[in-house]
């Protein structure tokens, strides 16, 4: 699973390779036996446009903020490369998909799990720009707000959970993946994160970790 940071300065170049590589080639008949199985068929896929993500920080660590096209340069094989786009990421949506651990081993922190959500919520989301959505997991995992920008009914949701069960945390991170966070097109136009409140003592799931991780 990609990581989905929240804060700081990231910033992604698009940039034009020099040529176009050749298409798929297939060996010609006859020419089988001069090569190994997994060699009969050469697929190349040409590239127009390269996407490079990227951090810049200080000697200190800081993160520098007020960089534009004109400070970067690309080189491949000591020639310039044309910059297509540049876009400071901390300037694009959010999505979020928020999960919330509902099961009995949280049930005494509950109340301030909930509290806690809301106030990320309401402290990081744009009106009318970002959006969020809540999952909620204890013998399952469940749905209980979709993707929207209002950050009230989200915390309405949120308040009208109660613990009990199991931990399906796994469960829990899969759904939100796949069936949520990567399915807003297109994808390099908004920043994801997921933010996961919980004690982390999964016994549901039908997942593994490594399933939900990748």
């Amino acid at each position: 699973m990609p990581r989905l940071p929240l804060l700081g300065l990231l910033a992604a170049l698009t940039i034009a390779p020099q040529q176009p590589a050749p298409r798929a080639e297939r060996t010609k008949p006859g020419s089988e036996a001069l090569q190994p199985d997994d060699e009969k068929t050469r697929i190349i896929v040409d590239v127009t446009r390269v996407n490079i993500l990227l951090t810049v920080t200080d000697r200190k660590g800081r993160f520098i903020t007020n960089l534009t096209r004109d400070d970067f340069e690309v080189v491949e094989d000591k020639r310039p490369q044309k910059i297509l786009e540049f876009t400071a990421e901390s300037e694009l949506p959010l999505r979020i998909a928020l999960l919330l651990d509902t099961s009995n081993s949280i049930r005494p922190r509950f109340r301030f799990i909930q509290e806690a959500a809301i106030e990320f919520l309401n402290s990081v989301m744009r009106p009318r720009y970002d959006k969020a959505l809540v999952v909620s997991f204890d013998t399952t995992a469940e749905l209980v707000a979709d993707l929207m920008d209002d950050p009230e009914k989200l915390a309405a949701a949120i308040r009208e959970l109660r613990p009990g069960g199991g931990t399906s945390l796994y469960d829990a991170i899969y759904f939100a993946c796949r069936d949520k966070l990567m399915q807003e097109q297109p994808r390099h136009k908004f920043r994801r994160a997921m933010v996961i409140l919980s004690d982390g003592e999964d016994n549901q799931s039908r997942v593994s970790r490594d399933q939900a991780l990748e």
